[in-house]
């Protein structure tokens, strides 16, 4: 029987081209330049390049955001099918010297101390040890470095839609593919916690300084609309993205 980690590889594997179409038509969307604005907010002023990181990066979006902005990018994913459309999303977009990687999450292998910025969106809530992401996303990044986390409560939405016998609903996914997606994310220990508040615990207990919230994303980037088709357990229940940023000291 497949563990919570080879489930969730499994189920984001199987979606690969149809999430990565949807973040390329996302990246062609003016919530390209709404994340771009965002990002410049964060990024930690360096005359050298900046080297980053994109964690979880799917189909490349934020990879190439990043590239764009100047930074020396790595980009992590623990799903090869995910890889390569981010690799040919690169290639077709100009985006050939972003560093594309398999790697897990919650077991980063980098050395100590390796990058200025870590970025990750919407992973989180779906590994097994967010506690344990979180330390490895601190330990890579230097002293003065810059973690941000956009991640939103799914797993507590899920919960609590088919608590009330509603029916999960998604643009682009099946309602057998929701099914899963619901049971993994409640497999997590962090679906039961509060967040975004466990995440300013779990930063605080690492040690970081300067802890910044934004505690409804979409709304704060003029995307509330937009996204809501996709942020949503059901026709009646939505998970607000939120963003934790936080310095390593």
């Amino acid at each position: 029987m497949k563990n919570v980690s080879e489930r969730s590889n499994a189920y984001w594997s199987g979606r690969a081209p149809e999430f990565s179409a949807l973040r390329m038509n996302e990246f062609a969307s003016v919530a390209r330049q709404s994340y771009e604005d965002f990002l410049l907010e964060f990024l930690p002023a360096k005359q050298e390049p900046l080297e980053a990181l994109d964690i979880g990066t799917g189909a490349g979006f934020f990879a190439l955001i990043l590239q764009k902005l100047g930074c020396r990018v790595t980009a992590v994913d623990f799903s090869p099918e995910m890889l390569a459309q981010a690799r040919k999303n690169a290639t077709e977009r100009g985006g050939n010297g972003i560093d594309f990687r398999q790697m897990d999450a919650q077991n980063l292998t980098f050395a100590d101390n390796s990058f200025d910025f870590v970025i990750t969106r919407n992973v989180m809530w779906i590994v097994e040890d967010a506690q344990r992401m979180y330390f490895h996303m601190h330990r890579v990044l230097r002293p003065g470095g810059i973690l941000l986390n956009l991640d939103a409560n799914y797993g507590k939405a899920f919960r609590e839609a088919d608590q009330n016998k509603e029916t999960p609903t998604h643009p682009t996914q099946t309602l057998e593919q929701l099914r899963e997606r619901n049971e993994i994310a409640g497999a997590c220990q962090i679906a039961w916690e509060k967040r975004p508040g466990w995440d300013v615990a779990v930063l605080s207990e690492l040690g970081v300084r300067h802890i910044r919230i934004e505690p409804d994303l979409d709304r704060r980037l003029g995307l509330a609309e937009v996204n809501r088709p996709y942020s949503s357990a059901s026709t009646k229940t939505k998970a607000s993205m939120f963003a934790v940023a936080a310095e390593k000291a």
